[in-house]
């Protein structure tokens, strides 16, 4: 059974550090995964919400560097210069880190499958994450298993990811309820007269279509979405020593890649601290459906829990944890 920490009150990070093997970080250069933020988003981990926790890591003789990979829509996120742009506009530099933002990666295989994982990810030894936990267009939540199985791999293999979640279509199965357009954001499905049609150009790749087909009209083109970003987070911390960090607070409808993220839809949780990536985020996701049931499932309509499930399958994590408070 895995240790979970969690706590509210930031005087308490040096102890929750001490419950893992934090000593084994002290006088390395340690990569720190974070989400910089998306031009326009309110509820990503802002500087002086990271600062804590950096200031931590330098007590125990770390020196943190700030990482993510470059993302596969336009914006200031999509190329390297682009991003350290963002970061420098997010305040980040202030931090007093070194910042590091791939575009390349090496691949991995998991699962008989290849994953491009960011090159200074892959060449990391250790490892400090810091996932902000949220709703998701595609896994119903975002958290340490998002943070890695999207921002850890290049936006090559993002790309890949969300073509592979695809819905195709099956004709002799279909009833024409359309409950596939109804929850498709992204217009790319219409249903009426008997027809069903599809707009691959509009297609986002994120698979609610086919979560919430009852008649097994709609399958994936290649795999789940939620399976395959559980294979790509195994890839990227695989043999790693990782310590994961979840921000449980302004929880929001969607991720912190959506400008218009909000609206918030859970109280603050506070803070959980782990050195396993499936059991924080199952502790992340129950501490939340303490207060509000299913939530996530409500505003998506994707089940989150899947994510969990699949990267318990592949070894990736256990999804079987003892809740220490502090």
């Amino acid at each position: 059974m895995k240790k979970v920490i969690h706590f509210t009150n930031l005087k308490k990070i040096k102890y929750a550090f001490e419950n893992f093997n934090i000593d084994s970080f002290s006088g390395k250069k340690v990569l720190f995964k974070l989400h910089m933020g998306e031009t326009g988003n309110r509820y990503y981990p802002k500087p002086g919400i990271i600062k804590p926790f950096i200031e931590e890591l330098k007590k125990f003789k770390i020196e943190p560097f700030l990482y993510d990979t470059t993302v596969a829509y336009p914006g200031l996120r999509h190329t390297k210069f682009g991003y350290e742009k963002l970061a420098k506009i997010h305040g980040y530099r202030k931090l007093g880190c070194n910042i590091i933002i791939d575009d390349t990666g090496i691949n991995v295989k998991v699962e008989e499958r290849n994953f491009e994982v960011g090159k200074t990810l892959y060449d990391s030894s250790d490892v400090i994450a810091f996932s902000h936990v949220k709703g998701h267009i595609a896994s119903g939540m975002g958290g340490a298993i998002k943070n890695f199985g999207m921002g850890g791999v290049t936006k090559e293999e993002k790309r890949k990811i969300h073509h592979a979640s695809r819905p195709l279509y099956h004709k002799e199965a279909c009833n024409y309820c359309g409950i596939c357009a109804e929850v498709c954001a992204f217009n790319a499905i219409k249903v009426n007269d008997k027809k069903w049609k599809f707009n691959k150009r509009n297609c986002f790749g994120c698979g609610a279509c086919v979560e919430n087909c009852d008649y097994n009209a709609l399958t994936n083109e290649e795999k789940n979405f939620q399976y395959l970003l559980s294979c790509s987070a195994k890839a990227s911390v695989q043999d790693k020593n990782v310590i994961y960090i979840n921000d449980v607070n302004r929880i929001s409808k969607s991720c912190d890649c959506d400008p218009l993220a909000g609206p918030i839809i859970c109280p603050d949780m506070g803070f959980l601290i782990s050195d396993d990536i499936v059991a924080i985020d199952q502790a992340s996701l129950d501490i939340i459906h303490e207060k509000k049931p299913d939530i996530f499932y409500k505003e998506n309509r994707v089940d989150p829990s899947k994510q969990i499930k699949y990267g318990e399958e592949i070894g990736l994590g256990s999804s079987s944890y003892q809740i220490i408070e502090i």
